[in-house]
């Protein structure tokens, strides 16, 4: 029977663990608890190891019996190594040890301090559910996406298998007069031309009369100068769609400014700045490249001169001076899941912000340089070489703005995305910043 949740616990708070193992699979999840679930004569480290392994999630008991319990810290290692979501019950009212202190720092806790109630239970139960549900959309997105594929491709095959039969089919033309250059008018013949085409598509110049640009030469990219401040992070007043993770609100200053790709960053300009890497990358020269994981993201930003920009400058940057949900009406600034079409757009057809960027907000979202916590500490940096990145192996990183398949919701400028730190992400490109272009 596959398992979902793993129960550590010390073998002396057994009656609690009983507990909240009736509770739990009452509720309708599976647990795994030792003793009962190791099979007679089987290796007992080796069997709670491979239990940790195979669940989703770890609820974690926390008495005062469990912190004097190497098995317990053993447990908890082992669920931090293999990245398992872990749901810490604290029981006790002292400060834990460093050692479990250092793999429960940035777990979501439970606070149990006054007494197991029932109403703990409930909240625990909760925790539980959204711990898994977050698996579940992930397998229903997966599901989603190969589905396009499979759909895509049979239709590909199928217009294909029609052209060729109906061109085999058709008589050779007859020889067609010369057309001259009057025929057609200027504005389509450069449609012919395939390079023409892709040269085409081009941002419109903003407005504003204080954007200041540069070209960086390593990758073509056109970059905008963003001038230092203050601004307001996280949730956007009266947004009522804002999530814990947004939280809290708190007052971030950009003491020195930076430059910004004024898009993100294309395949054309991809495949120059990141030749080895760019057999991954084959779509229309003027889309932005998507399909990076956050090492690929970071490596492209330092092979054109720059960095990815922090969590906190892009938010600033993204915001363009403004603190509602959106800079602008969404369907002119975005590309989303009600007006994309299912697809990302070649950068830069939507209208800018006032700082000059397009796209901050839809088409694919966009890695930065932090590491994902569930809520912000406002105590730590925000911008320079100190930001957290996501470099620990149980780190996950973050990516902004939303997608093109996304809902309304989660383009708006505050909303987080968690991903994984080490893996390549379908919706997910990039914008670098720079500390040292010339206007």
């Amino acid at each position: 029977m596959e398992h979902q949740v793993f129960i550590s616990y010390s073998s002396q708070d057994k009656e609690l663990a009983d507990r909240v193992c009736t509770a739990l699979e009452n509720a309708g999840f599976s647990c795994w608890i030792a003793p009962r679930d190791i099979e007679e004569g089987a290796d007992y480290p080796r069997a709670i190891m491979q239990a940790i392994t195979a669940v989703k999630s770890m609820v974690v008991l926390l008495t005062t019996h469990a912190m004097e319990s190497p098995h317990v810290l053993s447990e908890i290692g082992h669920a931090f190594s293999a990245r398992k979501r872990m749901l810490p019950v604290k029981l006790v009212s002292s400060n834990l040890p460093p050692d479990f202190d250092y793999f429960l720092s940035t777990q979501q806790w439970l606070d149990a301090s006054e007494g197991f109630t029932d109403e703990t239970l409930k909240r625990l139960l909760e925790a539980v559910s959204g711990s898994l549900v977050g698996d579940k959309e992930a397998e229903i997105a997966a599901q989603r996406r190969k589905k396009r594929i499979l759909i895509a491709t049979a239709v590909v095959v199928f217009l294909a298998v029609g052209i060729l039969g109906y061109w085999r089919m058709m008589p050779p033309p007859a020889a067609a007069p010369p057309v001259t250059a009057s025929v057609l008018p200027a504005a389509n013949s450069a449609s012919l031309d395939p390079a023409a085409r892709t040269s085409e598509i081009k941002t419109a110049e903003p407005k504003t009369a204080e954007i200041k640009t540069a070209v960086n030469p390593k990758d073509g990219q056109k970059y905008v100068w963003i001038r230092p401040g203050s601004f307001t992070m996280g949730c956007s007043a009266a947004d009522n769609e804002c999530k814990d993770d947004e939280k809290p609100a708190h007052t971030v200053k950009i003491a020195t400014g930076f430059w910004l790709a004024q898009t993100e960053v294309t395949n054309a300009a991809y495949r120059k700045a990141a030749p080895v890497k760019a057999a991954k990358v084959t779509g229309d020269a003027a889309l932005p490249v998507q399909g990076l994981s956050w090492p690929e993201a970071k490596a492209y930003c330092s092979a054109t001169g720059g960095r990815l920009p922090t969590e906190a400058e892009w938010e600033y940057a993204a915001r363009g001076g403004t603190r509602e949900v959106y800079y602008n009406v969404p369907s002119k600034i975005a590309w989303y899941a009600k007006n994309s079409g299912g697809r990302p757009h070649p950068v830069g057809m939507k209208e800018p912000n006032q700082f000059g960027l397009y796209d901050m907000l839809g088409n694919v979202s966009e890695w930065v340089l932090d590491r994902y916590y569930n809520k912000y500490d406002v105590e730590a940096d925000a911008v320079g070489p100190h930001v957290d990145q996501p470099l620990a192996g149980n780190a996950t990183a973050v990516s902004r703005g939303g997608f093109w398949d996304a809902e309304l919701s989660s383009i708006r400028v505050s909303h987080r995305a968690e991903q994984p730190n080490d893996e390549g992400v379908e919706t997910a490109g990039l914008r670098c910043a720079n500390n040292h272009l010339a206007p």
